[in-house]
């Protein structure tokens, strides 16, 4: 039984469009008997006969203009064409809707004049499928730059949004938003004031949305915290901090953790946990502290920062400070000095969320316990983002000689260069 052979539509379709010698290579057209590319060439079947031969007039059309495109002389245009139309979906794709929405919202006055010059290729509907934008979107806007109105502050048609305000209510709004007596308020206080007086009877969005619209106020004024000089000791004992932080175990009990901290080291002195706040309890962290640094030595004066709390102001904790041989002056955080006591803070809140918190703790032992690893691991193993790459043990021992970081850097760099560009990569480049 005799065989025969399969064609390509595409091959076919290059024959019809007598553009074979263009499309196809000699291979090819060698494979191709003279009888079946002449048949392709000259249709003998009556049109009528065809179905959908109704449509040969616009698929002519459709061809000749592809005839066209694929002509010798359009081949360097058309390929810029090409590059062009794949750079476009390339933006497309790459640009979120929401960034592709806001560039053209604010650039809308030449997006509708360009859609409207183009009218009679591209519709706006064809627009916003191809943008991914919602076709009411791009006739708003068609509204808005078609259809100005001088007689509208917001420049819209009134006729054809009759429910916007009316230059009047508009006017009170700006009134009340430029008020210089008005710049600490909020927005929805103005309003609010307005609507109780009986001077408007706009909704707040709509207060919002003008605003938005026609900028009368851009940024609502803030008062700015004054910056200060940050705690910092040039050397180790010189300056301390103390504080207490709570922790609720899963036995339903709360447990004090008092630490005494060094400044310039970052390294916990002395600390304790239990079950109550008490003056004696931290004074007793204190007494250890100095016993820890110094032990019966005596040394310098020492700057003690706590907060206001009970436990760190109090007469028992005065009359240590004025007695004692070891010449400590207290200072409460935000009260004898302009400084916070954040230092602890942050210790505490490390603490907590990078390992109690992950650790199913029971009770006062095992709080005790999971502390103490913590700690261990806060003090010899992590560098402190404030000592570079040194541990507080490393700083308060003096164990942190001082590095050239620049040379190291830069000697590195070189060597870098030197083994990338031995690369055994297949890029000519």
């Amino acid at each position: 039984m005799k065989s025969y052979q399969q064609y390509n539509t595409a091959v076919k379709m290059a024959f019809a469009l007598n553009l074979q010698n263009q499309l196809l290579d000699k291979e090819t057209l060698a494979k191709i008997p003279y009888t079946t590319s002449k048949e392709w060439s000259s249709e003998k079947i009556k049109p009528e006969n065809i179905i959908g031969s109704h449509l040969e007039a616009s698929i002519i059309s459709n061809l000749k203009e592809i005839k066209n495109a694929h002509h010798d002389v359009n081949k360097i245009p058309l390929k810029m064409f090409n590059v062009y139309c794949e750079f476009t979906v390339l933006l497309i794709s790459i640009l979120n809707k929401r960034s592709i929405l806001k560039s053209l919202k604010s650039n809308k006055d030449k997006f509708i004049n360009f859609l409207e010059d183009n009218k009679h290729l591209i519709s706006y509907s064809e627009m916003s499928q191809m943008l991914s934008i919602n076709t009411n979107t791009l006739y708003s806007w068609k509204q808005r730059v078609k259809y100005l109105c001088d007689a509208s502050p917001i420049l819209l048609c009134l006729k054809r949004h009759p429910n916007q305000a009316t230059r009047e209510e508009v006017q009170i709004i700006q009134e009340h938003l430029i008020n210089p007596e008005n710049t600490s308020k909020t927005i929805h206080a103005i309003w609010a004031d307005a609507f109780k007086n009986g001077l408007t009877k706009l909704a707040e969005p709509t207060w919002y949305s003008y605003n938005k619209i026609l900028e009368f106020r851009k940024k609502y004024t803030k008062g700015k915290r004054k910056k200060y000089k940050k705690i910092k000791a040039e050397y180790v004992n010189q300056i301390w901090h103390a504080d207490i932080t709570v922790f609720k175990a899963l036995n339903n009990v709360k447990y004090y953790i008092y630490t005494v901290m060094d400044n310039y080291s970052r390294l916990i002195l002395n600390w304790r946990i239990e079950t109550k706040v008490c003056k004696d309890i931290r004074l007793e962290t204190i007494k250890d502290a100095i016993k820890f640094a110094f032990g019966d030595s005596s040394h310098e004066q020492i700057q003690l920062i706590t907060d206001g709390g009970p436990e760190n102001v109090n007469l028992t904790i005065k009359d240590f400070m004025k007695s004692n041989t070891t010449k400590i002056k207290h200072d409460i955080a935000l009260q004898t000095i302009i400084q916070s006591n954040s230092l602890m803070e942050a210790f505490y809140s490390s603490t907590k969320y990078k390992h109690l918190y992950l650790k199913p703790i029971q009770d006062e032992t095992v709080l005790i316990k999971e502390f103490k690893i913590w700690l261990n691991t806060y003090q010899s193993e992590l560098a402190h983002y404030a000592l570079g790459v040194y541990t507080p043990e490393e700083t308060y021992y003096s164990k942190n000689p001082e590095i050239d970081f620049k040379t190291i850097y830069k000697e590195a760099g070189i060597e870098r260069r030197k083994q990338n560009k031995k690369a055994a990569c297949k890029i000519n480049c």
